[in-house]
């Protein structure tokens, strides 16, 4: 019902909304922060939804900027582009290990993930010299204009993704032994569940979808641009937790952050075709977010 009335709104607001190439530029909008908040809305299954103790990863947006420039800085060197997307990848999991481990350890996962926020923030300075790299080569074009089916190849990354965590954690054990230890970690080791596992596990899988989600933006930018993770995390943040309102069971789901990011993307691109200016987008989502974390405070408090 809120896509329909996005969508009833926006086409009566703008003729431009409803059209093809409109629709591509919303999905290849959203694939980048829904990609990344598919592997945030992991953590908080794992972790539990409570802002304060539950699982969060605010390195997400740094981690996915810190990879997109060591991919874009490897391929202008003059390594082979796969190599490039492997290294900046495999940059991702390293901020993922750090991230686990400090939780493991006993670190507030808010405290811990702020801090490799920070440290992914710098080296994505220092990899870049703090100027825009341009993302060479044939994969980032076919990313960037690339179709299937009618739909751009970031989509169909999108769909794979969200297909494959969907199946993961919605249709598998791993997926109900992940709930179990998010929404009750004394009850799971009880069952014999390793809490320590599925959440450190977590931690990789989000470093690794928010690097997928880097790769996808130097795409879409054809560059790679200084201090961009910093920009998409709010997205990224308010699509994992939008989820719950996209839920039958009001708990975070992967289906739901997908839907969730369509229609902020949605809302982003309705918002700037009748003309409303940039900074006021910004702050429909920060109002979003209240909306959303409230929702999930009275919830906690209704199931106390």
């Amino acid at each position: 019902m809120a896509l329909a009335a996005v969508l009833v709104i926006f086409t009566l607001g703008s003729p431009y909304f409803l059209t093809y190439g409109n629709i591509i530029t919303i999905l290849t909008q959203a694939s980048v922060f829904a990609v990344a908040g598919v592997g945030l809305a992991i953590v908080i299954i794992c972790g539990g939804d409570d802002v304060l103790s539950g699982g969060i990863d605010l390195s997400s947006g740094a981690v996915a900027g810190l990879s997109g420039a060591v991919t874009a800085v490897l391929t202008v060197s003059g390594a082979n582009t796969f190599l490039a997307i492997l290294g900046g990848l495999g940059t991702a999991l390293v901020i993922g290990l750090i991230n686990g481990a400090s939780v493991l350890l006993g670190l507030r996962p808010l405290l811990a993930t702020l801090a490799t926020m920070g440290i992914a923030t710098s080296l994505e300075l220092v990899v870049s010299n703090n100027i825009k790299v341009v993302a060479e080569g044939s994969l980032f074009v076919a990313l960037r204009e690339g179709t299937f089916l009618g739909l751009p190849l970031s989509a169909w990354t999108l769909l794979l993704v969200g297909a494959v965590s969907w199946a993961i954690y919605s249709r598998s054990s791993w997926g109900i032994n992940s709930y179990a230890v998010g929404q009750n970690p004394t009850a799971a080791t009880v069952a014999g569940i390793s809490v320590n596992k599925y959440r450190f596990s977590s931690y990789l899988i989000s470093s690794l979808l928010a690097g997928v989600a880097g790769v996808l933006l130097i795409s879409r930018l054809s560059a790679a641009v200084p201090g961009i993770g910093g920009q998409i995390l709010l997205d990224i943040i308010l699509v994992s937790y939008m989820s719950i309102i996209f839920s039958n069971r009001l708990l975070v789901s992967v289906p739901g952050t997908v839907l969730a990011a369509i229609f902020v993307a949605a809302l982003s691109n309705g918002l700037t075709l009748i003309g409303v200016e940039s900074q006021w987008v910004g702050a429909a989502k920060g109002l979003l977010i209240l909306v959303v974390l409230a929702s999930v405070t009275l919830k906690g408090r209704s199931a106390k």
